[in-house]
């Protein structure tokens, strides 16, 4: 566990120290009677993303080649593909490196309540490898999860997705827990996302909304419900407000609604319909 402690402590160290080039911009471009803002428009977000959802995080600046972030999120529980992890507050750090098209992640999630009698505590590590590319309007990703779990079995999965980048940008995501539940789990999202009045020249929001459903094979929902039938689990609908203080810099509040779809799951499953709130600090490099 000190191991772990210390990755976290990373994580956070990582994410002040990619604090400090966004506020040192901002008070250089003030000097100069400028301001350090990126540009707002219209455009369709990539479907709903809810707490640890793949997504190859988005280089400030690209050309660099390498580049790095962290996130600090914090919400009022933790619930993953309709399961409720954990029916409390919950502090949800992790930080990435890209290199061109890879990218290497580490999340975590502390629980801050003692419902699981972890009350800060670590319950879960997910260890990330991506691979990004596009054609054209055509995203695609690949990669694998390693999924550290102090009070359960670790498991694995690999996994693929494919987006379109059109009206409400569809993205299908497929994965395969290769470890423990030989069984698929697939998520097919759309979103949208609308520039909003600057209360600010140093702020740019937006108001961004998205809506996913979740499928699993009848082996995934065996494993992880007893349900013996392949069938659509879970739905989540998610709005934001992604404000971007910087190209650097971002702060995100967020409540989304998931409910369990199936009937059988529904009797197995410990809460079934929740609301979770709460918010993400993003800072990059």
């Amino acid at each position: 566990m000190g191991v772990k402690a210390i990755l976290v402590f990373a994580i956070l160290f990582l994410m002040v120290f990619s604090c400090a080039p966004v506020f040192a911009a901002q008070q250089d471009a003030s000097a100069q009677g400028q301001t350090v803002q990126p540009s707002c428009a219209d455009t369709d977000s990539g479907g709903g993303q809810t707490q640890k959802q793949v997504q190859a995080p988005v280089c400030a600046e690209p050309e660099k080649g390498i580049c790095s972030g962290a996130d600090a999120s914090f919400f009022s529980k933790y619930v993953s593909r309709g399961v409720d992890m954990t029916d409390g507050p919950v502090f949800e750090p992790d930080a990435w490196i890209s290199y061109r098209h890879f990218t290497a992640t580490v999340w975590a999630n502390v629980d801050l309540t003692d419902k699981n009698y972890k009350d800060g505590k670590f319950t879960e590590f997910d260890f990330t490898l991506d691979y990004s590319a596009s054609l054209g309007k055509l995203g695609l990703s690949g990669g694998a999860i390693y999924y550290d779990y102090v009070s359960a079995p670790n498991t694995a999965e690999v996994y693929g997705s494919v987006n379109y980048d059109t009206f409400l940008s569809p993205k299908l995501i497929v994965y395969y827990d290769c470890w423990q539940a030989d069984g698929f789990y697939g998520v097919l999202s759309v979103g949208h996302t609308f520039c909003l009045p600057r209360p600010a020249k140093w702020l740019n929001p937006s108001l961004s909304l998205s809506g996913q459903v979740g499928w699993g094979s009848r082996n995934f929902n065996s494993y992880s419900w007893g349900a013996n039938h392949s069938t659509f689990t879970d739905a989540v609908f998610t709005a934001g407000l992604p404000t971007q203080v910087s190209s650097h810099f971002s702060v995100t509040p967020t409540v989304s609604y998931s409910t369990v779809l199936d009937r059988t799951i529904r009797t197995k499953n410990h809460k079934n319909d929740n609301i979770i709130w709460g918010a993400v600090v993003s800072a990059s490099l």
